[in-house]
């Protein structure tokens, strides 16, 4: 894993060792965190901390200590504050890691499909979900790539659809204002939703885009997996530029 210092260019490692990359995220102290290899680590200088998942690709552990489970497609997840974790699972499951460190299904039967909005989670049917936001209340945002459309689990654990019309949402992020950025793979467009579900096409020519990250300024930064493989900034106000290539 590389880090890029955006004032000058220059690249060091961060951290070695890993493999499968599939997601990156910082909590509220700025400390990172990585999927890859069916895991989940936390960094801590240059030592990785696991703190879920065995690297078996299986699900399994449900109830069990989070090092001691297997994630079936780790995808994209989030951090609170208190290190709690929730993350999008391929095999069409949402798991939490509580502060005690144990996982639990949150979301989805591991069955595809795509029902179950104004019930209980656990008994809704999710396509290969992506990504997830996790809001500042506990709301659960996914992306329910597959089926085209953003999900929300609120804190009661009841699931909703909040923004459909999309072809492949592989990427969510919070903005300033309670807003909500999406990376579309299939449409290579990013979107920003706003509050009151309204949508607006940001970009149109993201190849591929596989991940998202927003500062406080709403400046998006975009890593593209297709094409040019390029990580694309976005400023909230101006033109998109090329970061890496």
């Amino acid at each position: 894993m590389v880090r890029i210092d955006l004032a000058t260019g220059k690249r060091r490692i961060l951290v070695s060792g890993l493999r499968d990359i599939v997601a990156v995220t910082y909590d509220d102290e700025y400390r990172l965190y990585v999927g890859a290899g069916e895991r989940i680590y936390r960094i801590d200088g240059r030592r990785k901390v696991v703190l879920a998942g065995t690297g078996k690709s299986q699900f399994a552990g449900d109830g069990a200590p989070a090092t001691a489970a297997s994630y079936a497609g780790l995808g994209g997840f989030d951090v609170d504050h208190d290190e709690t974790i929730v993350a999008a699972e391929y095999d069409n499951r949402i798991r939490f890691i509580g502060a005690d460190g144990r996982i639990s299904t949150i979301g989805g039967t591991g069955e595809e499909g795509y029902a179950g909005d104004g019930g209980p989670a656990t008994s809704a049917l999710f396509t290969h979900p992506h990504d997830i936001q996790l809001r500042i209340d506990r709301e659960v945002i996914v992306a329910d790539s597959h089926n085209g459309v953003l999900r929300r689990i609120d804190p009661a654990g009841v699931v909703t659809t909040i923004a459909t019309g999309f072809r492949a949402p592989v990427a969510v992020q919070g903005g300033a204002g309670n807003g909500l950025f999406v990376a579309d793979g299939r449409a290579n467009a990013i979107y920003k939703l706003t509050p009151d579900g309204k949508s607006r096409r940001l970009v149109g020519r993201a190849i591929g885009p596989a991940w998202l990250a927003v500062d406080e300024n709403d400046t998006l930064y975009v890593s593209e997996i297709a094409g040019a493989r390029r990580v694309l900034l976005i400023p909230h106000a101006g033109r998109t530029r090329v970061l890496v290539a």
